[in-house]
């Protein structure tokens, strides 16, 4: 694995690490990417492990095994998991432990167009696909994130964003943030 120089956030060096050692024996799981701040070198104590698991032969849709192994010891206080959305190409799983750390882990299917915004370290990548991946564009920003997209099995890590965001003073960004998920969820009532 590559040095992931983040000996001062040691709870998210071990998530990232879990990841490895739960994904990376799998012969269906070919590359995995960390992604933002914990890749950037910018990441503070409540910065999430961001991490893109690519997987071949639908190893995206049965990957609870290595989510088993990622999970085991660890003290969940809040978890969720869905597709990506109809194609079914990309499954994620969001959690937040008990010390209050939290991660991301998105399993992809090589067959699924997912551009590779920098900043981001490769874990590992087996077959060497990162590098057809990478893409100038910008990568996603906290201020366009949509506001109740999982309805109310995404509610907790939407909250629990906000609450990462004021602790690092970004009052703004939290503040519209939960404005665009008060007028969401005023409108799927």
């Amino acid at each position: 694995m590559v040095e992931l120089n983040l000996e001062h956030l040691p709870l998210q060096e071990k998530l990232v690490e879990s990841v490895y050692s739960a994904f990376h024996p799998e012969r269906d799981v070919v590359a995995a990417v960390l992604l933002g701040s914990l890749a950037s070198g910018t990441g503070d104590r409540v910065s999430d492990a961001d991490i893109l698991v690519f997987t071949e032969n639908n190893y995206h849709k049965a990957a609870s095994p290595s989510f088993s192994r990622f999970e085991s010891g660890k003290d969940i206080f809040y978890s969720f998991a869905d597709f990506h959305d109809s194609n079914k190409n990309g499954y994620f799983k969001k959690y937040i432990f008990n010390d209050m750390s939290s991660a991301e882990i998105h399993c992809l299917d090589v067959s699924e167009d997912f551009g590779i915004s920098h900043p981001f370290k490769i874990l590992f990548d087996k077959l060497d696909i990162v590098e057809g991946r990478l893409t100038d564009a910008p990568p996603p920003r906290h201020e366009d994130f949509p506001a109740y997209y999982r309805g109310d099995d995404g509610l907790i890590w939407e909250l629990f964003d906000c609450i990462k965001w004021l602790s690092r003073n970004d009052t703004e960004l939290a503040k519209n943030h939960i404005k665009k998920l008060s007028a969401a969820m005023e409108a799927f009532v």
